[in-house]
């Protein structure tokens, strides 16, 4: 089709048309997932507002395209400031009714002007992809994106059945002695905190990162208590699980679960560090914080998570937990001319 003429305009968290906005994204995601609820508009409203707050690990700016007086695309575009100088993040999402029209490729185009004048060159963006033949990959292809990583996503129904789940912590524990379990709930405790940060900033280097365009990030106790204050703001609770030996925090999952609709959790990060692998603590406090799950907040009746295939251990305890595929996610880059 033809591109529909649309004007751009930014926007921020307390402008009327911030709710069209985020209309927008319920649109889209209903679209491509109907059988799952949306963000809610109190999530990217707090989001918003977090980016133009000052001092923060990160910035970022919206667009929205109006056709008329109606939003019918949303440009969110993420700004690392602590590290990655050269990235940025793009979000973008258009009216069903109002794709193939070019929306889109305004909003991409307006993201790489906006990017280039931060002096960023390259270009990052995630896709849900349910099925094949997605909308968005079809559109990072045409723009001539590259596709740098591919994780499945895999669902777990609850409740966990018992047997599965005490045969796991059976194992995990005879293959881990000389390692405390411990749990908290959206605050890392102080005792444990720079490891937490250390935990963050392996994270970065560890985890599976494909051929995307980033590097090392930077991580310390501030950054690790406003990250935990963003997702809070945001309207999630998170529980948290980690392996402790000899005072030193060594491994760590997390859960996020949103609390005006708890129906579904979120799997965080999970990560143990390279010196302490081999004593199955990843399955140990994955474990450990279902049963927090359980017992705090037993209204969640689906986690969904995200894993590499090639990060085989951590699939290996997905798969062991009851995890069954549900699609994938892919992460596409283009560097700006």
């Amino acid at each position: 089709m033809t591109c529909s003429p649309v004007r751009l305009v930014e926007v921020g968290p307390d402008d009327d048309l911030f709710a069209g906005w985020c209309a927008v994204w319920s649109a889209a995601q209903v679209a491509d997932r109907p059988d799952e609820a949306p963000r809610p508009a109190a999530d990217h409203v707090a989001l918003a507002r977090q980016l133009v707050e000052p001092g923060g690990s990160r910035g970022g700016t919206h667009r929205a395209a109006l056709a008329g007086a109606d939003v019918v695309g949303a440009l969110r575009l993420l700004l690392p400031l602590l590290d990655n100088p050269t990235v940025a993040f793009v979000d973008v999402a258009v009216q069903p009714a109002h794709r193939r029209r070019g929306v889109g490729s305004a909003l991409l185009a307006e993201a790489g002007r906006i990017a280039a004048a931060h002096g960023r060159d390259e270009l990052i963006a995630e896709l849900d992809e349910p099925g094949p033949g997605t909308a968005g990959r079809a559109f990072a292809e045409h723009h001539g994106w590259s596709c740098d990583l591919l994780e499945t996503r895999r669902d777990l129904v609850l409740p966990v059945d018992e047997g599965r789940l005490a045969a796991l912590e059976a194992e995990a524990r005879a293959a881990g002695h000389g390692y405390e379990v411990v749990s908290w709930r959206d605050r890392t405790p102080d005792a444990l905190l720079a490891d937490r940060a250390l935990l963050e900033q392996r994270m970065s280097t560890d985890a599976p990162h494909g051929d995307l365009p980033v590097g090392e990030e930077r991580w310390d106790a501030d950054r690790v208590r406003e990250h935990e204050a963003a997702v809070l703001a945001r309207g999630r609770t998170v529980l948290s699980a980690g392996a402790v030996r000899d005072g030193r925090l060594v491994a760590f999952t997390d859960l996020h679960v949103p609390l005006d609709r708890p129906e579904r959790a979120q799997q965080g990060a999970t990560l143990v560090l390279r010196e302490h692998r081999g004593h199955r603590l990843g399955a140990r406090v994955k474990a450990a914080v279902l049963r927090e799950l359980a017992a705090q907040l037993p209204q969640v009746r689906r986690i969904t998570t995200y894993n590499a295939e090639s990060n085989t251990p951590m699939v290996a305890v997905n798969q062991a937990l009851g995890f069954e595929p549900a699609g994938q996610m892919s992460v596409w880059s283009r560097r700006l001319s």
